[in-house]
């Protein structure tokens, strides 16, 4: 199945007054690329949220869906006014999304919340079809990605949203033992910065090394590939911790990197980990930490990867040379900067 976003609509939320949202170009085609612009303050997070926030009422296993909650329940999935004042939602007077479903004939599908009539949520005929995929999906395994061929095809897993919000850094930590680190599908998956080993980077390469020699040799592979200043990574069993090794001998830690080689080694390793065809990647505030170099190696690492695996891509900036290297066509306004 593929999934691509059409458009946004907004009422009342945060600085966004009344605004429409079009991920379209002039052809009527979703863009591959779509960069929102704008100073802070503007509303650039606030649009990624409320997608990730809206698109989470497809997963009945989304943080979003309980059993037995208190207080006046929605009219889909059994959600509580409670949760639901959890979200953004809550300050949200009005949110629609239209969506593209392209199976073998395409479908717009389209999700929507009114918090006027109180709490009313509805959504289009057309999607119960990408639920029941994402449902099914649960429990699977993707494997890490060689971008080297043409072949990463997942046909029973529905695409799914990866976003990574502005605040993006690898924690020192230290384990005591090996952990099982499998790669499960998620509909919904958000970047979180660990604190604990478990779940961590330095717990995926170090089970990767442990388990699945072959894996771990292709993800090394790809690290080493970044060429940041000739570093090279690897693992220290004897530590139970990644590497890094610099040009002149000496190792230290990943989290030992600068913040800009974490920002570019957090989003790309967890692409390979987890993108599937036909996905929507979302990142905010793309340029964190990275000097000009790094803002123009990231931004074509990500247009290669959509030559291997098709995805959308919608990023928010305030820096002037994501726009200049995605292009004016790629990029809505939403104030100057």
């Amino acid at each position: 199945m593929k999934l691509e976003l059409r458009s946004l609509r907004v009422k009342e939320c945060g600085p966004l007054r009344d605004v429409c949202i079009d991920f379209c170009d002039a052809s009527g085609k979703p863009r591959p690329i779509t960069v929102l612009a704008g100073a802070n303050g503007s509303g650039k997070t606030t649009v990624l949220e409320l997608i990730v926030t809206l698109l989470e009422f497809l997963d009945k296993n989304s943080r979003m869906f309980f059993t037995g909650a208190v207080g006046h329940v929605l009219s889909v999935g059994g959600i509580s006014e409670a949760a639901l004042s959890e979200t953004i939602l809550s300050r949200t007077s009005y949110v629609e999304i239209d969506l593209l479903l392209d199976e073998k004939d395409e479908k717009n599908a389209g999700l929507r919340f009114n918090n006027q009539q109180p709490h009313l949520f509805e959504q289009q005929q057309g999607i119960g079809q990408l639920e029941e995929l994402i449902r099914s999906s649960h429990q699977r395994i993707i494997d890490f990605h060689d971008m080297n061929t043409s072949a990463v095809v997942y046909p029973a897993l529905a695409p799914s949203i990866l976003y990574f919000p502005h605040s993006r850094q690898l924690t020192p930590l230290r384990g005591t033992q090996v952990q099982k680190e499998e790669t499960k599908y998620e509909w919904i998956h958000r970047y979180e910065n660990v604190r604990e080993f478990a779940g961590s980077l330095d717990s995926y390469l170090i089970w990767l090394d442990y388990a699945e020699p072959e894996t771990f040799a292709r993800a090394i592979e790809f690290l080493n590939s970044l060429d940041f200043d000739g570093k090279t990574f690897g693992v220290s069993r004897k530590d139970l911790k990644s590497t890094v090794t610099t040009r002149d001998g000496r190792t230290h830690g990943i989290s030992d990197l600068s913040s800009g080689e974490q920002n570019i080694l957090i989003m790309l390793l967890e692409l390979r980990r987890r993108l599937l065809p036909y996905s929507i990647v979302l990142i905010d505030e793309i340029e964190n930490s990275l000097h000009p170099a790094f803002q123009y190696r990231l931004a074509q690492a990500l247009k290669r990867m959509q030559e291997s695996i098709p995805f959308q891509l919608i990023v928010t900036t305030h820096a002037q040379a994501f726009v200049d290297i995605f292009g004016l066509d790629s990029t809505l306004i939403l104030t100057e900067f």
